[in-house]
């Protein structure tokens, strides 16, 4: 055990070993010209843990954004775009409120007779490959672009864009292959897949009876494409459980067609964000809320509290006098974190409560009380340096290493020898709150050690527990660092 520890010192907290392989996981996934909800929130914070997880243990990760950007309704959004803004081709629209936009042109779309027509028109136009009606679909493209960048930059999520349109190209031959080996069949024009082994009554339509082409179609060739093209090992998706079905039937005509082989497939069911009321969670006037103001309003919650705590503990002499930049920076780790560990803790497949009130408690199994014991860790090294004048660090580089013998040492090393068996387990299971439960319980047993095993005693540093501190330092560090909730050295 001790050898456990001091290897985590020396190495820092290591990967389980396995042999890479090349893993697509498709998450987030918004709608171009729609406002993100919280259901893609739960999508981009599990996506990007799993993401995360996977590229430390080795793998290679595609972290792809399959964005709704192609389909009928782009017929709607470019002609009332064509009409509102005359000029869209010399100056880039001044789309201030997708979702309002959008809203305007269903308005029109429903209202009026002639414009529904243009749309139509538009549509024609733009899966003809008409200049123009290419240039505003990219236009309004990159006004959702922006939009959704505001929020992982928040959230500090890396994605690669390939939209459902990178696929149009691919999806006659995918269906004229599947058609040809005897997968896809035609029933009343249209060509469909009943694939065996699945319950489901409903078959994939994977070109409507008007020659259409749909979400099947697309997803489809989105398999062929990752598993052939790609040449990819593993796919995950993360989408809502209503999902579940479709992929169900995709997994199963992808296996049909003979595509997967050995390869591995996973549906990444959640369940619904919901309010206090335990329904879907919406704002007071029944809107669906920005995810921007969402994640925002944590962080000024949290900005307020540490105001009113730092104010008191630099008043008392505590603590130095802080700049509004080094507080709404911890604010923002401490608010971002705490709506990212809220999401993943209690299991992706269930529903959750989302409560500011209890995510940014600094008590119970809260990214705030993750984040709390992580500013204890740093402080006691601090502490420490300051009496004996050598930091943990350059203990470890002079060959020192810990020697346990406390019951709550023994413990807390146990705990950090569990890290690399527990994201050997996360990972496999994609069960991002398995992290969670390790971490608080890290955290748990931290706080337990160091109430009763003193690290600093009368000018004097013992030199174990302050190593054994520093490791368990490490691999909180580590675990918050693949959760996606960040660190802070001084609360």
């Amino acid at each position: 055990l001790e050898s456990t520890v001091n290897s985590i010192l020396r190495h820092g907290p290591m990967p389980p070993p396995c042999a890479p392989k090349r893993v697509v996981v498709d998450f987030s996934s918004p709608n171009v010209a729609k406002e993100m909800h919280v259901g893609h929130l739960r999508s981009t914070i599990i996506g990007d843990t799993i993401s995360r997880l996977l590229e430390f243990c080795g793998h290679r990760v595609d972290r792809v954004n399959h964005v709704g950007d192609w389909g009928t309704q782009f017929g709607m959004l470019i002609g009332h775009l064509k009409n509102v803004f005359p000029d869209y081709a010399t100056k880039p629209p001044p789309i201030g409120d997708l979702q309002q936009f959008y809203k305007d042109a269903k308005k029109v779309f429903d209202d009026d007779e002639a414009f529904k027509k243009v749309a139509h028109a538009e549509v024609v136009r733009l899966q003809a490959g008409d200049a123009d009606s290419r240039f505003a679909w990219r236009q309004i493209c990159e006004v959702s672009r922006r939009e959704f960048e505001k929020v992982y930059s928040r959230l500090q999520v890396e994605l690669e864009e390939v939209g459902e349109s990178f696929y149009n190209e691919y999806i006659p031959p995918v269906i004229r292959h599947l058609t040809e080996i005897g997968v896809a069949h035609d029933s009343d024009g249209a060509m469909v897949i009943f694939p065996p082994g699945t319950k489901h009554e409903q078959p994939l339509i994977v070109r409507k009876s008007d020659g259409g082409f749909g979400y099947d179609s697309t997803d489809m060739a989105a398999v062929w494409y990752r598993l052939l093209e790609l040449q990819a090992d593993w796919l995950v998706y993360v989408t809502d459980a209503g999902q579940s079905q479709h992929f169900e039937l995709i997994f199963a005509a992808a296996r049909q067609a003979g595509w997967v082989g050995d390869k591995r497939l996973d549906h990444c069911p959640f369940g619904l964000v919901c309010g206090d009321d335990g329904k879907k969670f919406k704002t007071r006037s029944g809107e669906v809320t920005r995810l921007v103001d969402l994640l925002d309003e944590a962080v000024t919650r949290m900005e307020a509290t540490l105001r009113e705590r730092w104010d008191a503990d630099v008043a008392a002499g505590k603590l130095e006098p802080y700049t509004d930049e080094e507080l709404l920076e911890t604010a923002r780790v401490m608010g971002y974190g705490a709506v990212k560990y809220a999401d993943l803790k209690g299991g992706r497949v269930n529903d959750y409560i989302f409560s500011y009130e209890r995510m940014l408690d600094d008590k119970g199994n809260t990214a705030v009380y993750l984040l709390y014991a992580g500013a204890r860790l740093s402080s006691i090294q601090r502490k420490a340096a300051a009496t004996s004048g050598a930091s943990a660090a350059e203990l470890v580089a002079s060959g020192a290493g810990v020697a346990l013998s406390m019951p709550t040492e023994l413990e807390l090393a146990l705990a950090l020898a569990r890290f690399g068996e527990t994201v050997e387990f996360t990972t496999q299971t994609l069960l991002p709150n398995k992290l969670c439960e390790y971490v608080h319980d890290v955290c748990v047993k931290f706080t337990a050690f160091y109430l009763e095993c003193k690290v600093i005693e009368e000018d004097a540093v013992n030199q174990s527990r302050l190593l054994l501190v520093r490791a368990a330092q490490l691999v909180i560090k580590k675990a918050n660092e693949l959760l996606g909730i960040g660190y802070v050295d001084k609360v």
